[in-house]
């Protein structure tokens, strides 16, 4: 589930449509995300952010007990 909460995560809702877009598209088409982590590139600044932090096998975060720590 990708939701909104507050102000600030309202905001990031467009890219969080777009990541799971990618996790979804890629999972349906046949790609193991649990075994080679699946990448979004931007497309406005072309940077590429790893979607491994979305993995079942990810390790869990130290700092800050949140997914993407």
């Amino acid at each position: 589930m990708a939701i909104g909460t507050s102000g600030n995560q309202f905001k990031n809702a467009p890219l969080v449509g777009r990541l799971m877009t990618t996790l979804i598209h890629g999972v349906e088409g046949g790609h193991d995300h649990d075994r080679s982590a699946l990448t979004h590139t931007c497309e406005h600044t072309g940077q590429t952010i790893d979607l491994g932090a979305f993995s079942r096998r990810r390790r869990p975060a130290s700092s800050t007990g949140t997914v993407l720590g």
